[in-house]
């Protein structure tokens, strides 16, 4: 972790001199005397990574997706999974909102950038080259949530933004592509000071921007070879750097101990007491002290895990009923708490009802899963306790090397070329060491191959916020998100000896509106220029 690059995070809020003018703003940062020298670049480019998105945000899609559901049903979430959310649903303002913050920082950068007479034009265009890139991340996760939305690149005033129109996601998606391309040119392969963008950050962000984009959600920009392609060239590019590679055990890519490995392409770095996350009291067992897991998972994602033997749980006759979680793929337990899995601290965890006093089963209180199955991802011992776990300082990880891998895999597979070397790919993400899943073979159809490398996609990054937008890109939301009722742990009952499967009657629903999230209700009333999305006014 590099301490430099997380306390200059922090320089624009404190950042200051004390001799300048009394005719000079002190309130505010004055190009009068900022934008002067080099380090003026670096702490304003440091200053936009703060608006990635934190462990709550990304990690609680899931819950919006068909392999979690919301734990607290008076959540936001609860609201868009049954589709009965409204555009003043504070999760679609806040998620503008906190986007948008990020875009005018950028903005603010680019326009002020060229006022500094550098002394390291390397490093000064590099530091751009960054900035590019997260302006370029931010509108791809605006466009994946609502559509067209506004461009805007430069720093506008409030007259200024209540005559702003959509911008079609596909001229956006230009925008992204065109600017990537040439920013990258100028960002390092590696760097010192884990967590910048590097080329194979910004290459992977084009990647997943133009897989995304291959759905065509909007339903105006139908273009799939197009942006499959592009996919492929960008993710083949960041495969070619030979930078990167599978960190070797899945079991511990998400402890202390491991972050920044090979694995990591662009994560979010945290430090505690200096800038943390409370990734732990959100998601992490009501028995360690915490406030309850924001998702519970379902039982989608346990019953997507195959056997040991390389088969689905229907079609293998070694699988046991009785004992649901034993002799499956390895990355199951890697990614699930599940009745009498140890927790950090080496107790049991054991949310069968009436089981446990610990404080975790199922009906004991409203914060526990309402499924008995919690995410163990970035659950760590070091943030046990009161003053931890709200003061975590886990990395988090935005894009790694398998994702990559299977990107690469995907648009093959779409673009119908290449069909080995997608099964090579996909084959090379199933055999990491501690994961070792019998290996794809034979001549498959392209039908088979896609269905392969989407089941590699749920179970190789479940729970780690891709699969909201994946089922959306896959245009399968509709069928995966109409549920009547949730299924999650399955147990054997200790008095009746009877197997018993969690189902509740939460109920999820998609419709086709639901692809695309409503343009918030204040910005429509700010900007009457601002059309609404299909099934929302």
């Amino acid at each position: 972790m590099n301490r430099y690059f997380l306390l200059s995070l922090l320089s624009l809020v404190v950042f200051g001199c004390s001799d300048v003018l009394d005719t000079i703003p002190t309130d505010r940062l004055s190009s009068e005397v900022y934008w002067k020298e080099d380090k003026d670049a670096e702490y304003a480019a440091n200053a936009v990574y703060r608006f990635l998105e934190e462990p709550g945000t990304l990690l609680g899609r899931e819950a919006m997706s068909d392999i979690a559901r919301a734990t607290f049903e008076t959540s936001d979430e609860t609201r868009v999974e049954a589709s009965i959310a409204d555009p003043q649903t504070p999760i679609f303002q806040n998620t503008w909102n906190d986007m948008y913050k990020g875009i005018r920082r950028c903005n603010d950068y680019m326009a002020n950038v060229d006022k500094i007479t550098p002394t390291d034009e390397a490093k000064v265009n590099r530091l751009t080259a960054e900035v590019r890139t997260l302006r370029c991340y931010f509108y791809a996760r605006l466009v994946s949530y609502f559509g067209d939305v506004p461009l805007i690149l430069t720093p506008i005033g409030i007259s200024e933004s209540k005559e702003l129109t959509r911008t079609p996601a596909s001229e956006i998606y230009e925008f992204i592509y065109t600017e990537i391309r040439d920013a990258e040119q100028y960002l390092p392969n590696t760097t010192t000071e884990k967590g910048r963008v590097t080329k194979g950050a910004a290459l992977s962000i084009l990647a997943r921007t133009m897989l995304f984009a291959a759905g065509n959600v909007t339903g105006t920009d139908d273009r799939p070879a197009l942006y499959y392609q592009r996919a492929k060239e960008a993710a083949d590019a960041v495969i070619g750097l030979g930078v990167y590679s599978l960190f070797p055990e899945y079991k511990s890519l998400f402890l202390y101990a491991n972050e920044n490995n090979a694995e990591v392409v662009f994560d979010s770095q945290y430090m505690k007491d200096v800038f943390s996350n409370a990734v732990m009291n959100n998601f992490g067992a009501v028995s360690l002290g915490n406030n309850g897991s924001r998702m519970s998972p379902t039982n989608v994602i346990v019953d997507e895990y195959e056997t040991a033997n390389g088969k689905k749980i229907s079609e293998d006759p070694t699988y046991d009923p009785r004992n649901p979680y034993a002799n499956r793929d390895p990355r199951l337990a890697y990614t699930l708490y599940v009745p009498e899995d140890l927790l950090p601290n080496g107790t049991v965890y054991d949310s069968r009802p009436g089981w446990s006093t610990s404080g975790d089963a199922i009906g004991a209180s409203y914060q526990v899963s309402k499924t008995g199955f919690l995410p163990k991802k970035y659950i760590n011992a070091e943030d046990i306790g009161q003053s931890n776990r709200t003061n975590c300082g886990i990395n988090l990880v935005l894009l790694r090397y398998a994702e990559i891998l299977l990107t690469a895999a995907e648009a093959r597979i779409e673009l119908n070329t290449e069909s080995d070397m997608a099964l090579k790919y996909i084959n090379e993400v199933r055999q990491r060491p501690d994961v070792n899943m019998p290996p794809l073979s034979g001549v498959m159809s392209q039908a088979a191959l896609r269905d392969a490398v989407r089941h590699e996609r749920t179970v190789e990054l479940g729970l780690e916020g891709n699969r909201f937008f994946d089922i959306r890109r896959w245009k399968i939301a509709e069928s995966v998100c109409n549920m009547d009722q949730i299924e999650g742990m399955t147990y054997v009952d200790k008095t009746t000896g009877e197997l018993v499967t969690i189902v509740t009657d939460y109920k999820k629903k998609f419709t086709a509106r639901d692809y695309l999230w409503p343009i918030p209700f204040n910005e429509r009333q700010l900007n009457t220029n601002l059309t609404q999305n299909n099934g929302w006014n």
